[in-house]
């Protein structure tokens, strides 16, 4: 009798110890988050992906007036690239499938033809081409924890970071930013970005730029048009 007692005993407690195990486990990976590691692995996969798409909107604030600059969505392949919208309210859209170049002409409809050039390795159109090297900045800066959201129905760690950035394209026009980055927080795939920004020429004119991330690695197949 004294023997199964201990039995029982010792059964419960292996039971407690499994189950305090599983709640540290689901508590380190659902309820607590180190900033600055997450953000390097997120940020690090999202720029190694060979694929995925994306919706951009980037809207500038001049004293108070609101004014629509780029609103495209857009897809990356190995070797190929697509996007469509507007900018400056003005139609465009670009394919590049490796070294020829597609761009539809906004008053025709008709499309102009260009080998041996690849538009991305241009500032013209780089945010529009690829979002993600907006995100790429000096080392120093620490992100912070702002919070917890949701994008897309998926549970989100909303991450803070006031960095010196790396593209010297924002940096000649751009001060003061202030970026935040929606991260799922299972997978730790990014969902959002946004960056805020402020005018070097113009105190009052602001930048506010947000991309949405999906398919990552996904299986993206850009065509050239008809």
């Amino acid at each position: 009798m004294q023997k199964r007692k201990l039995g029982w005993w010792a059964s419960l407690a292996a039971g407690l110890l499994f189950l305090i195990g599983g709640f540290i486990w689901f508590y380190q990976g659902f309820f607590k988050v180190e900033p600055g590691p997450l953000l390097e692995e997120t940020l690090r996969r999202a720029q190694q992906a060979k694929s995925y798409r994306y919706r951009m909107v980037a809207e500038l604030d001049l004293g108070g007036k609101k004014r629509n600059w780029v609103q495209v969505d857009g897809e990356r392949a190995p070797g190929c690239y697509h996007f469509r919208g507007k900018t400056l309210g003005t139609p465009v859209e670009i394919y590049q499938i490796g070294n020829r170049s597609y761009t539809r002409d906004p008053v025709t409809g008709k499309w102009t033809v260009i080998d041996g050039i690849d538009l991305s390795q241009q500032q013209l159109y780089m945010s529009e081409i690829d979002p993600l090297s907006s995100f790429q900045f000096k080392g120093g800066a620490v992100p912070t924890l702002a919070g917890k959201d949701k994008v897309r129905g998926r549970r989100c760690w909303v991450l803070e970071l006031k960095p010196e950035v790396e593209s010297k394209y924002l940096e000649l026009w751009w001060e003061d930013f202030t970026y935040r980055f929606w991260i799922d927080r299972s997978s730790h795939v990014l969902l959002k970005a946004e960056a805020k920004a402020r005018s070097k020429n113009s105190r009052d004119t602001r930048l506010t730029m947000v991309v949405e991330f999906r398919d990552f690695n996904e299986k993206v197949k850009i065509e050239p048009p008809v």
